[in-house]
């Protein structure tokens, strides 16, 4: 449905959901257009945008904006069911807002982008909706975080770690493989799930979803103790319709990267790609432990270790709350960076936002 809106003396913005006829400009626009922050990343989405299943299987949809016929601006959405004070709830992620640089109005664009969202999403069942901006984006953060009449409020929920984590190319390629039924699989890690909001939940619908994408049991790792699952992670890569290219490094790694680069290669590890380039990353997901078995942890890293070297992945993206105790646990090399994650409520979204438990929080990084 196409909203059409005045903003003054410039030329009428239209807002409308993403088809195919926009395939190759969103493609352009996302190529050229990385996120703001000290680590310039993008996402190449080729083949095709439209090519990208939805994140673990659920509902994704994508808004662009054009003035006199060109696009200017786009953003996604999805709904997903979550765990939320231990109660299955249905939330929306927003993500992959870009807009074309030098867009005249840049902030009318975006009140009338989130007028025109709000509208869309006005028969939802989500209770709540947050996003992830890069902590080190300022400028979006202070556009955002300013209540700016006519744009949504930003209610910050908490900071989200991900590291970058080298893979050897030396060692067994591990076959992978659960090797347990999806049942008692989707147990543990709802189990799991319900202790942290916002972690997934899991269900056979979703495991045919993800198979779709090319991701199944068989990139799972299971450690068990005394014969009940104790750790269970994967290997997603997403490489074949969503790249991970970073346009830019933070001073200090673009310095670094030759030191970097005979580290990785001492790990039979590629190292980073020179700017511009697909990073052959995957994210660990899902990543569940039991509570009081972080000893688990070095286990289940050589497992899903031995799956990237299977997949042909030498880098591993892992993505927790900071705060999460299971960074004490895990291996400590790798490339750190942060985003925070916030409730985006009013302006046509959900007021009442739901009181988070006094426990970490578990989004999964290859989703958001």
């Amino acid at each position: 449905m196409e909203r059409t809106l005045h903003s003054g003396e410039l030329s009428r913005a239209v807002f409308a959901q993403a088809g195919a006829a926009d395939d190759t400009e969103i493609r352009a626009l996302l190529g050229s257009v990385p996120m703001n922050g000290a680590w310039r990343i993008g996402f190449g989405r080729e083949p095709s945008f439209f090519a990208c299943p939805a994140p673990a299987g659920d509902a994704e949809h994508t808004l662009v904006a054009r003035r006199d016929g060109r696009l200017i601006s786009v953003g996604s959405w999805s709904e997903r069911e979550v765990w939320l004070r231990g109660k299955c709830e249905t939330i929306g992620y927003l993500h992959g807002l870009r807009m074309v640089p030098g867009t005249a109005g840049p902030m009318c664009v975006l009140r009338e982008g989130y007028a025109s969202l709000a509208r869309e999403i006005a028969g939802s069942q989500a209770v709540a909706w947050f996003t992830s901006i890069d902590a080190a984006n300022t400028r979006a953060r202070r556009v955002l975080e300013s209540r700016a009449s006519g744009l949504p409020r930003y209610l910050r929920i908490a900071d989200y770690l991900t590291r970058v984590i080298p893979v050897s190319s030396r060692g067994p390629a591990s076959p992978g493989g659960a090797a347990e039924s999806i049942g008692e699989l989707n147990g543990f890690l709802n189990r799991e799930g319900a202790r942290h909001d916002l972690a997934l939940k899991w269900s056979e619908a979703r495991w045919r979803a993800l198979a779709r994408s090319g991701f199944t049991t068989d990139d799972v790792v299971v450690v068990r103790r005394k014969g009940r699952i104790a750790a269970a992670a994967g290997v997603w890569d997403q490489s074949a319709w969503k790249q991970v290219v970073v346009h830019q490094y933070p001073r200090w790694v673009a310095r670094l990267r030759p030191v970097i680069g005979l580290g990785a290669a001492c790990l039979g590890s590629p190292g980073l790609p020179p700017a511009g380039h697909a990073v052959p990353l995957a994210g660990v997901f899902p990543f569940a432990v039991a509570e009081g078995c972080g000893d688990v942890l070095g286990e289940l890293w050589h497992g899903l270790a031995g799956v990237a070297r299977r997949r042909g992945i030498y880098w591993l993206a892992l993505g927790l709350d900071a705060s999460d105790p299971m960074w004490h646990h895990l291996r400590r090399i790798g490339i750190s960076y942060r985003t925070i994650l916030y409730w985006v409520c009013g302006a046509g979204f959900p007021d009442l936002l739901p009181a988070l438990e006094e426990q970490i929080i578990r989004p999964e990084c290859a989703t958001l």
